[in-house]
């Protein structure tokens, strides 16, 4: 079953309610946000005049929740525009409005008799069948819902987001005790394919699955440091990326969570579950208790774990508490040496492995910390989730972690990490020991291209049930699907005759190999019969672009007709995609920024995840974009928008094409990037008719989807062009004027004057007259010219080398 969802009420306008409200308006859901009626008049208000009668005041809460999410960072909105579909109001005056609502969700303070008494007002409004969920983390959903009506019990049930809700994935559903099941498919569904979530199955305890895993692991952490005599830089250093998880890790993380939220949760815990074998780790220590007593909160009072101060030089640094003094210190250099060797391992599995087997102290921490997790997670089946399954997936989409703890668990291989565990005197969960002395050795398996998991109840081997809409590369691989592959980028057959081209390079940087397979992808399709292609990869970004050691290299060495060569086989391989004579559909997920923007600038359509970043990045390291990017954004906005007029008289024969061309000048020389999908349409980066996929995990069949409708259609590929109109020589003084004046200004550097004049050249066509008509592979040459210039010049040398050591940009 699939809910029919036209309009949302949110109640609750602070910063989860606003945020989620945000999320529906970016799906297209016209939205209904309330809150209550201020009891007082707030100062601004008070200031300019404003009445007791007047909805500014009786909606400020609203109102101004709305307008936090629209300021928020990262945006709540994927473009601002989309604020237009929600309407405030407050829960007196505009409670009716709930009634055209087909799902309303109550994200107000977590106290049970207030949500108690708002659920009864919703169940007298609500039209029947509307869906009516609460937002709670901790409350007990049974216990909301128990004195009202049949009707509104069966269609009432928990959705807990994870914030921020635009971006995390995961999405809770915790059934009530008389939630209809096709109301719980329904809600699933909805999330999945609507919301983009990833949905898992929790029951009906505090926390659910998500937080009551998570907020152990930070409780244990806790107590195990006291022990141990670690710092908070210390744990976060053997927390971090070692073990497959965020850069933030854990201190860092409730930091940002906020020290008080991460302390209500470990009370609902500890008050909640009385029979919890590790309950008593859910105490706080006396130096959180300080820190809390002392308003030390993290990133919301601007210290917690940590803090930003500046230095006697007045540079800004990072300082940490030290427990002891309860006083701020610079943080300590973290040096272990398992650490260090555990850097160098092969892939998350293999640092995993590393640390916890190695025997210094780093390695005894994280054999405790990973063990009491693990067994922990075990325990919780199923009082918290039914399966192995929604546990790994809880962690991985709502705490960012490579690995679930099941997963985690076979990665460390399941027979040695248990002999290791009892030998240190750990009890290992009895549903553990009777699999293994089944003869099942891991808690996933692999068969034929599909994933297996152990359900503890059948004492068996389970699918892991995947969505139609999801098509997985590892898979088809192990399919035997590979058509053909190199180091950097392999062809696999998706089915139905179409072929992808995925990228499995370091970063998904574009290289030798990636190229050379452009081209071979070309001629694969064309050649024997393929209905087209798909462009698109698992990576954690779709592509950084070009392989800047490799340009930096040989710029250094002052190899430059092999510069010149390299950069033209990037031009000549976008352009046979672009000319393909099957269509070619890119699929970018993520960060798709230089010759990752490119190559969707090259192809007939995007099907873009929603949370890509996309953006031509390569002035930040003093060059220019050189595979087609400056060409495609000088089409984009001149071209294909600007059309000669054969009229006479009073109207023009040409539109002025310096504002157009000035649009384009300014995403490149400005590196602009799109912070979604949504937004590079709007900034004319992806065209109107580019598609945009709230689930990331659907695009790669979305992308098939549409090669198979263009083929079926009578796919015509397009032409190349030999007729674009360009400003010539005489606008430059337009662009060299407007680059002076920010120079004197301080806007821009001496470097940055260089690498704008080079874009602005390129993009008016060179030395030529205005309104010279010129071909693509012109301004491809001029795009070359103008890159190997930049590469001979120091400065973009240090840039380059600045980017590669640091991962940030240079302004010299």
């Amino acid at each position: 079953m699939s809910l029919k969802i036209k309009k949302v009420g949110v109640i609750g306008a602070g910063v989860m309610g606003a945020t989620i409200a945000a999320h529906m308006a970016n799906v297209g859901l016209p939205t209904v946000l309330l809150d209550i009626v201020p009891p007082k008049m707030p100062d601004p208000l008070a200031k300019k005049g404003v009445s007791e009668d007047s909805p500014v005041f009786r909606n400020y809460f609203a109102q101004n929740g709305l307008q936090g999410a629209l300021k928020s960072k990262p945006a709540s909105f994927y473009v601002p525009e989309n604020a237009s579909l929600i309407t405030t109001g407050n829960l007196e005056d505009n409670f009716d409005l709930l009634a055209g609502c087909d799902w309303i969700i109550e994200v107000v303070v977590e106290l049970l008799d207030i949500k108690k008494d708002l659920l009864a007002r919703i169940d007298k409004v609500r039209a029947p069948k509307a869906v009516v969920t609460t937002n709670t983390s901790g409350i007990s959903v049974a216990a909301m819902s128990e004195h009202l009506s049949p009707e509104f019990q069966e269609h009432f049930l928990g959705t807990h987001f994870f914030n921020p809700p635009r971006y995390m994935k995961l999405f809770e559903i915790i059934p009530g005790p008389k939630t209809k099941p096709e109301v719980i498919d329904g809600m699933a569904q909805f999330a999945e394919n609507v919301l983009g979530k990833g949905v898992v199955f929790a029951k009906d305890t505090p926390n659910f699955i998500a937080n009551r895993i998570g907020v152990f692991g930070m409780c244990y952490l806790n107590q195990l440091i006291d022990e141990m005599g670690l710092s908070f830089e210390g744990a976060d250093a053997l927390t971090g990326t070692v073990l497959g998880r965020p850069k933030m890790a854990s201190y860092r993380l409730a930091d940002l969570v906020g020290l008080d939220t991460l302390g209500h949760v470990a009370d609902n815990v500890f008050d909640g579950c009385p029979d919890d074998e590790k309950r008593e780790a859910f105490q706080p220590p006396e130096w959180f208790k300080k820190m809390l007593a002392n308003g030390w909160l993290g990133n919301k009072t601007k210290q917690g774990f940590y803090k930003r101060a500046k230095t006697p030089e007045g540079k800004k640094e990072t300082l940490v508490l030290d427990r002891e003094t309860m006083e701020y210190r610079p943080k300590n250099k973290v040096k272990f040496a398992s650490l260090e060797a555990a850097k160098q391992a092969p892939g998350s599995k293999g640092k995993l492995k590393a640390m916890y087997y190695a025997k210094d102290k780093a390695g005894e921490f994280t054999f405790r910390h990973m063990t009491e997790g693990l067994i922990y997670a075990a325990n919780r089946i199923p009082e918290i989730a039914d399966d192995i399954v929604n546990i790994d997936n809880a962690m991985k989409w709502g705490f960012n972690w490579k690995m679930g703890p099941f997963e985690a668990w076979d990665a460390l291989g399941l027979a040695k990490s248990v002999e290791a565990m009892k030998a240190a005197g750990y009890t290992v969960p009895a549903w553990v020991e009777e699999m293994m002395a089944a003869g099942i050795e891991s808690f996933y398996k692999k068969e034929n291209g599909e994933l297996y998991y152990y359900d503890i109840p059948g004492k068996q081997y389970k699918l892991v049930e995947m969505s139609p809409e999801i098509i997985l590369l590892p898979s088809l691989k192990d399919r035997n699907k590979t058509v053909m592959e190199n180091k950097g980028s392999s062809l696999i057959d998706l089915g139905d005759g179409v072929l992808c081209l995925e990228f499995h390079s370091k970063m998904n940087s574009m290289g030798q190999d990636i190229i050379t397979m452009c081209e071979k992808a070309a001629d694969k399709v064309e050649e024997e019969g393929w209905e087209g292609l798909v462009v698109a990869n698992h990576g954690t970004n779709f592509s950084v672009g070009a392989n800047l050691m490799l340009v930096l290299f040989t710029a250094q060495e002052e190899e430059w007709d092999e510069l010149d060569w390299m950069i033209k086989k990037f031009q000549d391989a976008f352009m046979r995609l672009k000319y393909c004579s099957k269509p070619v559909v890119s699929a970018p997920h993520q960060m798709a920024l230089g010759g990752g923007c490119e190559i969707c600038l090259a192809s007939d359509r995007v099907v873009a995840a929603a949370e890509s970043y996309v953006g031509l990045v390569e002035v930040g390291v003093g060059v220019i974009p050189a595979g087609g990017g400056t060409k495609e954004l000088l089409l984009r906005n001149t071209h294909e928008r600007v059309f000669k007029i054969e009229k006479g008289g009073l109207y023009p024969k040409q539109v002025y094409l310096l504002p157009f061309v000035a649009r384009a000048f300014e995403t490149i020389a400005m590196a602009k990037v799109a912070t979604s999908a949504p937004e590079a349409v709007k900034m004319g980066i992806f065209r109107n008719t580019d598609k945009v996929v709230v689930n990331a995990d659907y695009r790669i069949k979305k992308a098939k989807d549409n090669v198979l409708a263009m083929s079926m259609a009578g796919y015509t590929p397009p032409r190349p062009i030999d007729n674009i109109r360009v400003l010539g020589r005489d606008a430059m003084g337009v662009f060299n004027y407007a680059l002076y004046n920010m120079h004197k200004a301080g806007f821009v550097t001496d470097h940055d004057i260089n690498v704008a004049t080079e874009v602005a050249r390129v993009l008016t066509g060179g030395n030529v007259l205005p309104d010279t008509e010129v071909s693509e592979q012109y301004i491809l040459d001029l795009e070359r010219e103008a890159f190997l210039k930049l590469c001979g010049m120091p400065q973009t040398q240090a840039r380059m080398a600045h980017m590669l050591k640091t991962g940030k940009p240079l302004r010299n």
